[in-house]
Order: C-alpha cells, then structure tokens, then sequence
C-alpha cells in the first residue's frame, strides 16, 4: 500500500519525464509556446521567464525546451546553469563560459576578467541562456550586462518561483498543475499498469469512495 501512495503523490508535480523522455506528461501546450517565444519574434535580445511554486516542474520544462531540437538547431551557443539562493556571479559567469565556449578547464585565473571573456564569446552570436531558480532581481542585475543586447535574436530563459522577480524581467509564463487526465495517466506510466488493473489497486488502497473514477 505504501508503494502506491508514493505513485499517487507524484501527480501533484505539473510534469513528469524520465531520461530517456519515454514518460513526459503534462506541459504540451506550454512547451510548444516557449519555443515560438524563444525561436519566433523579436530580433533584440529577449527574456523568457517560467513562474511557479515549488514542485510544479520550471525545471523539468526549462530542460525540455533546452534540449528539443529545433531550439538546439535556432541558436549557436547554447548554456543552462543553477543559479540558487546563494550563488557567486563569477563561478556562474565561468560556467556560463565554458558551456559557450566549450572549454574544458576548472580554474579561473586570478586576474581573468570572466564577465568582459564571456561577453566577447557572446557577440555576434545567436545565443541561449537559461538561469534556473532565480531567488532575486539582483542576480539578473549582476548577470545581465555580460550577455550582449545585438539583434541576432538570441534568448534567455529564466526559472523562479518568485512572482516578482519574473515580472521585472519580462512577460512571465506561469505553470499551473496537472490536469486530472494527464495527472491519471502519469500514475499509469510510473506504475506501469493500465486500465482495470490500475483502478482495482486504487480502490483497495484509498477504499472505494475516494477511486479515481
């Protein structure tokens, strides 16, 4: 009983996808319009901010954009680093660089100037940035100026779960939770049951009254 309880707590996640991206669920309609947002449009640098509570899956759609192929082929450099609570701008603008750039060292040098290397990376580029759980304004006000504003249509897409911060930073895209259908066919692909035999379960472990009908 306990196993099928931990399945039926997942659906309260607004998406779902395993590595192998066999199990996404949830988020059709949002995926489709953050590509136009990030592939269509304006030719000037332009953010894209996912907003939600906590558990509702920025994440797991922010990778899901990143890694769908007509966004990987629209643009020329591509980067996805934590931000978080605590952070340190030049370790992120570091991380940002090698990404860009693909390099493959772990040190910065004392006297390297990250921000004005990134920047140089940058220009004249069609570039993806995307900074996930940003906690506040301030972040985006240190990062902001290393990334170059030419009209090559380049993007950044930021996740947060701030309400706020996403509203400073551009038109936000808010996630809500699963629907009951998609939420119903989660727990069918986690627990790799269907139909009847998945009801039955259900029913013998919340009791007949509260089933999933």
């Amino acid at each position: 009983m306990q196993f099928y309880m931990e399945k039926i707590e997942l659906t309260t996640s607004r998406c779902y996808f395993s590595s192998n991206d066999e199990e996404f669920v949830g988020f059709k309609e949002d995926v489709e319009q953050i590509i136009q947002k990030l592939t269509k449009g304006t030719k000037e640098r332009k953010v894209i901010s996912i907003v939600g509570m906590a558990g509702l899956g920025k994440t797991t759609l922010a990778r899901k954009v990143y890694n769908n192929h007509s966004v990987a082929d629209h643009f020329d450099v591509h980067a996805f680093c934590i931000v978080s609570q605590t952070y340190s701008i030049r370790k992120l603008l570091f991380e940002i660089l090698k990404q860009a750039t693909g390099e493959k060292r772990d040190m910065i040098k004392e006297d390297e100037d990250v921000a004005d290397t990134l920047r140089k990376a940058l220009y004249g580029k069609r570039y993806l940035i995307v900074l996930d759980d940003m906690w506040n304004y301030e972040a985006w006000e240190d990062l902001q100026s290393c990334f170059p504003c030419v009209e090559r249509g380049s993007r950044i897409m930021v996740t947060t779960r701030i309400q706020e911060v996403a509203i400073k930073m551009s038109d936000p895209h808010f996630l809500g939770f699963l629907t009951e259908d998609e939420s119903w066919e989660l727990l069918q692909k986690k627990v790799g049951l269907r139909g009847t035999i998945l009801d039955k379960i259900v029913k013998h472990s919340l009791g007949p009254q509260d089933s999933v009908t």
